[in-house]
């Protein structure tokens, strides 16, 4: 377990290993305070029991990470993506999403945690995923380019006529010679470039492993407003509604011209080269203009050693939550039930600070009326039984017993901030 301390923070670490005085803090793995899921090639899902979740969590353990991804051909089992439901807001990542794969009946895992991308070889896969390994599909190392067929460019206006999103409905309107499909390699991402005679613009496309898909179809669109008509690439992987769009900082145009697709297109994209795809002349104020649109494949850089450390630990530091509550968690709560309380941020960082300053005592005092609080920092997380004796407070480590007292000055405003609650 103490390899996972790593991801919590360097104060932490140092508290564990470099002092000889006992200290409050003793964060640990918890996967027992996250739910699992697992997307199979096929599109199925599967949950994840906590043997599974640990699993996971061991393979993904920022330690003896891989420089290179295996020679040979992958067979791709199945993507894990973990979850904290106590804790996950829209503005915060899930980690880690762990993709499953074999070369030559060897395991591997590839983990993803934000921007962070790294791959271990792994003795054994997860419980449930190992049923599945029959089902195994290949993935390819490389990304290829393949022009519609006319069956499909005629798909693509249909769906491009279809409703998305909310009323009133934009009319959408599609350009059938732009529409290409793209094979999804294992990882990477694609670059879309917007380039004219006067400005040029880069959108990247992470390839999600959440939710990998064989390949995707994408050409240039239309969507008109009451407000306005913008152009974009439009996307999907099943080559149905096409509702998920890249567009430019400034897509607006008042009417589009025509579009053109390149003269000719490669089969495989080389990392790094930037290969045109299509080309398109709208009017914007009275003006003509040109845009180009280009297609670059780049390959996932992946971190090890030293680096893939310190990274983890600057995207973690901070990842901090208090939850205060009347009852024992069993890990599985919505984050909304009614005897959880979520401290504010700044009740976070008191938190945090008053344990760290608290002392190591012999006894503890009566069960406060909330006498629970769970901490959690980055996937680490750690409860405390909550006592009090008079204004004293006291914090049980619930897996040692062990006990620590809080300074007068911080139990004062923990009385103050907590005992509201109840008032």
């Amino acid at each position: 377990m103490k390899k996972y301390l790593i991801l919590c923070t360097l104060a932490m670490l140092f508290v564990l290993f470099g002092c000889e005085e006992e200290h409050a803090f003793r964060l640990h793995t918890a996967p027992e305070y996250y739910q699992g899921r697992a997307t199979l090639p096929s599109g199925q899902q599967i949950e994840m029991t906590e043997s599974d979740r640990t699993n996971v969590l061991d393979a993904c353990y920022p330690e003896d990470a891989i420089p290179d991804i295996p020679d040979g051909e992958r067979q791709l089992i199945g993507t894990v993506t973990l979850t904290q439901p106590l804790t996950t807001t829209t503005s915060t990542d899930v980690f880690p999403t762990a993709t499953f794969f074999e070369v030559d009946n060897q395991a591997y895992v590839q983990c993803q945690a934000d921007t962070i991308t790294y791959m271990k070889q792994i003795d054994t896969l997860p419980n449930s995923l190992i049923a599945y390994r029959d089902h195994a599909v290949p993935s390819s190392e490389t990304s290829k380019l393949r022009n519609a067929q006319p069956h499909e460019r005629i798909h693509f206006t249909e769906e491009m006529t279809k409703p998305v999103g909310n009323e009133p409905y934009p009319k959408r309107s599609a350009f059938e010679q732009t529409l290409v499909h793209v094979t999804m390699p294992f990882n990477g991402s694609f670059e879309f470039t917007f380039e004219s005679p006067e400005s040029r613009e880069t959108i990247t496309l992470p390839i999600d492993e959440s939710s990998r898909q064989p390949f995707l179809s994408l050409g240039l669109g239309t969507e008109v407003t009451q407000d306005a008509k913008q152009y974009g690439l439009h996307m999907s992987p099943d080559q149905t509604l096409y509702e998920d769009v890249l567009r430019p900082k400034d897509a607006n145009f008042d009417r589009l011209l025509g579009a053109r697709q390149a003269s000719s297109l490669p089969m495989k994209l080389v990392p790094n080269e930037r290969y045109p795809l299509f080309s398109f002349s709208f009017i914007r104020d009275g003006k003509a203009h040109k845009q180009v649109v280009s297609i670059t494949y780049r390959e996932e850089t992946l971190l090890r050693g030293d680096r893939l450390k310190t990274k983890m630990r600057q995207q973690f530091a901070h990842r901090r939550h208090v939850v205060t509550h009347e009852l024992a968690l069993l890990g599985t709560e919505s984050k909304d039930a009614s005897f959880l309380h979520h401290a504010n941020a700044e009740t976070v960082q008191f938190v945090f600070q008053a344990i760290d300053r608290s002392k190591a005592v012999a006894t503890a005092g009566t069960p406060a009326p909330t006498p629970y609080l769970t901490v959690f920092e980055g996937i680490c997380a750690q409860t405390f039984d909550v006592s009090y004796n008079g204004d004293d407070v006291f914090l049980t480590n619930t897996l040692t017993g062990s006990h620590f007292k809080l300074l007068r000055t911080d139990a004062e405003r923990w009385h103050d901030l907590f005992n509201k609650q109840k008032g």
